[in-house]
């Protein structure tokens, strides 16, 4: 179910951004997935469950948290179950 939030922007974080409803809501979207991966490296990082336990936790995709974990330097540990899933 949706949740309404109200808040105000500050106009500079707006600049050069077109005022359409779906453009907001696009980034935030990208900001909320941003936030999540952010947490979920974290939580991985420091020894808060396997990344597919991470993955579910903050309902992201386990090969999007995988590629995200790359591109922070971490390498993840690899089950034979991981691997299968990452081949296919």
């Amino acid at each position: 179910m949706p949740k309404t939030i109200s808040m105000e922007i500050p106009q500079k974080w707006l600049e050069g951004i077109p005022d359409k409803p779906a453009i907001i809501r696009e980034i935030i979207a990208l900001g909320i997935k941003q936030y999540k991966m952010d947490q979920a490296l974290k939580l991985y990082k420091n020894g808060g469950g396997s990344i597919g336990y991470v993955a579910e936790l903050f309902h992201l995709s386990k090969r999007d948290l995988i590629q995200a974990a790359r591109k922070s330097g971490i390498e993840p540990d690899f089950t034979e179950e991981t691997v299968h899933e990452e081949l296919d």
